[in-house]
C-alpha cells in the first residue's frame, strides 16, 4: 500500500467508524478497516482520533478567467481549496464565455498548476446558435452549462427550456442563475438614483428569485440545477418540484442583509444577502437544497472600497473557498446540530452525483482517495492572513470556529498538513466518466 491513515473516527455514508482507517493504493481507496487490520504501508499518517472525511466539493468557483487573474487564480484558489478540505472544485465562468476552446484553455493550466482536482462549467449560455456546442463540450468531459434569467448574460426562459433539453441528449445539467428580470427592472425604477450600501439589495428582491425558480422549473425539458439559491422562500419553491436540484452557498446561511450595516460593500454579491427571516427559513428549509457551495468571486479591496461611496462600483462577489467545510462544520453540525451525515451529503456525496464526478464524494472501495482530517477540536479564529487568497481578505475575519481541516489528501498524495502547502497534485476530471 503506498499510504494508510489509523487511528481516525472514519466517517462514512452510513456510520462513524472509531479506530479504523484507510489503506491507500494508486490512488484509489483500497481497504477499510479497523486499526489491527489495516496493512503495511509506505507512508502511515496517524489521525490521533480526529474525523476522517471525504474531501468537499465546491460545484460553484470562480476560480480562472484569463482576464481576471490578478483576483485568483488556478494556483492560489487551488492553494486555498487544499487548505480548507476542498479536494475538487468545479471553475465557473466569471466574465469571458466559456465554450470549447476558453474552456480546453483552462483544463491546461488547471493541470499545470492546480493543488487539488477540478473540474469545468461551461458557459454562459446566450445565444440559440450556441447550443451546437453542447457536444463538443461532452466530447471534453464537460456536461455542465451555465444559463443566467437576467443580464448581464440573459438567456430567454424559452432557449433555456431548449438548452434543458439538449443537454438531456448527453446526459448533463443546465445551471441557472435564477433571477426574474420583469422583477428585477420594476424594483431598480422604485430605487431611482439610490447608492447607498442597500441599493443593491433593495434593486434585487427576493420575488425576482421565487418567479424565476418556478417558471425555470415548470418549463424544463431536462436536468436543472438551480446555483446559489439566497432565501428560503425560493428554497421552499424549488422544493415543490422533485427531479430539481438546488445549491446555496454557505454565506447565505452565515451572514443576513443586517451585516451590510457593517460591511458594506465587502457583502455586495448577486443574488444578495437576505433578512434575518429568509435565513432562519433557509435554514429550516435545508431539505429542499441539495448542495452548499461558495460562488467564490474575490474582488481586491480597492474594488470593494469604492461601495462605500456609490455601491454600483463596487464588485460583486467574495472568497470563500477556503471556509466552506469548516463554516458548514461549525455553523452547521456544531451549533445547530445539523446531523454530519447531511453535511457530507450537502458537501460531498450530492456534488459528485449531481455533476457526475463518478469517483469522488464517499470513501469506499475503488472510489478516489480524497480525503480530509478534520480536527473537531481545534478551534480557529478566522484571519486574512492566514488565508491563502490573492487578493488578501475574508469576509469572515475573526469569526472563531470549531473544527478545522488538519490534512487533506488528492488521489492518496498529501498536499496540505497543518498550515504547509505540500503538493501540486491536480488533475482536470471529466464529467460523467
Amino acid at each position: 500500500m503506498d499510504l494508510v491513515i489509523k487511528n481516525a473516527k472514519l466517517l462514512l455514508d452510513c456510520c462513524i467508524v472509531e479506530n479504523a482507517g484507510v489503506a491507500v493504493s494508486n490512488g484509489k481507496i483500497a481497504l477499510i478497516a479497523l486499526d489491527p487490520n489495516l496493512p503495511e504501508a509506505s507512508s502511515v499518517v496517524d489521525a490521533d482520533g480526529s474525523l476522517l472525511m471525504p474531501g468537499a466539493i465546491d460545484v460553484h468557483a470562480h476560480v480562472y478567467d484569463p482576464d481576471y487573474t490578478y483576483r485568483e487564480d488556478f494556483s492560489t484558489g487551488s492553494r486555498a481549496a487544499a487548505a480548507g478540505g476542498v479536494t475538487t472544485f468545479i471553475d465557473m465562468p466569471l466574465v469571458r464565455k466559456t465554450l470549447s476552446s476558453l474552456a480546453e484553455e483552462k483544463i491546461k493550466e488547471g493541470e499545470r498548476k492546480s493543488i487539488v482536482d477540478f473540474s469545468i462549467h461551461a458557459g454562459m449560455i446566450t445565444g440559440i446558435n450556441e447550443l451546437e456546442e453542447v457536444k463538443n463540450l461532452a466530447d471534453i468531459g464537460i456536461r455542465s452549462f451555465k444559463v443566467f434569467t437576467c443580464p448581464p448574460f440573459m438567456a430567454s426562459y424559452e432557449l433555456i427550456y431548449k438548452l434543458s433539453e439538449e443537454a438531456s441528449k448527453v446526459n448533463g445539467v443546465v445551471v441557472v442563475h435564477a433571477e426574474d428580470n420583469d422583477v428585477l427592472e420594476d424594483a431598480r425604477k422604485k430605487i431611482g438614483d439610490r447608492r447607498d450600501i442597500f441599493a443593491h439589495c433593495d434593486s434585487r428582491p427576493v420575488e425576482a428569485e421565487v418567479k424565476a425558480v418556478k417558471k425555470i422549473i415548470d418549463g424544463a425539458r431536462g436536468r436543472i440545477h438551480i446555483a446559489h439559491v439566497s432565501s428560503g422562500s425560493a428554497a421552499a419553491e424549488k422544493g415543490k418540484r422533485k427531479g430539481i436540484t438546488a445549491e446555496t452557498c454557505i454565506q447565505y446561511l452565515v451572514f443576513s442583509r443586517e451585516h451590510i450595516e457593517k460591511m458594506g460593500p465587502y457583502l455586495k454579491m448577486t443574488p444578495p444577502l437576505r433578512s434575518k427571516e429568509e435565513v432562519a427559513k433557509l435554514w429550516s428549509h435545508l431539505d429542499y437544497i441539495d448542495v452548499i457551495a461558495t460562488d467564490h468571486a474575490p474582488g481586491t479591496k480597492e474594488e470593494k472600497e469604492v461601495g462605500w461611496s456609490d455601491i454600483w462600483r463596487a464588485w460583486g462577489g467574495i472568497p470563500g473557498l477556503e471556509t466552506l467545510l469548516p463554516l458548514t462544520f461549525y455553523e452547521g453540525v456544531v451549533r445547530r446540530r445539523m446531523s454530519i451525515f447531511r453535511m457530507i451529503r450537502l458537501l460531498c456525496r450530492n456534488p459528485s452525483r449531481i455533476f457526475g464526478l463518478k469517483r469522488k464524494g464517499s470513501i469506499a472501495p475503488g472510489m478516489d482517495a480524497d480525503l480530509v482530517i478534520l480536527d473537531q477540536r481545534k478551534e480557529m479564529k478566522i484571519s486574512s492572513d492566514k488565508m491563502h487568497y490573492k487578493v488578501g481578505w475574508t469576509p469572515y475575519e475573526g469569526m472563531v470556529v470549531k473544527g478545522w481541516p488538519r490534512a487533506t489528501f488528492v488521489r492518496g498524495v498529501m498536499v496540505y498538513n497543518d498550515g504547509s502547502i505540500l503538493n501540486n497534485n491536480g488533475k482536470f476530471v471529466r464529467m460523467g466518466g
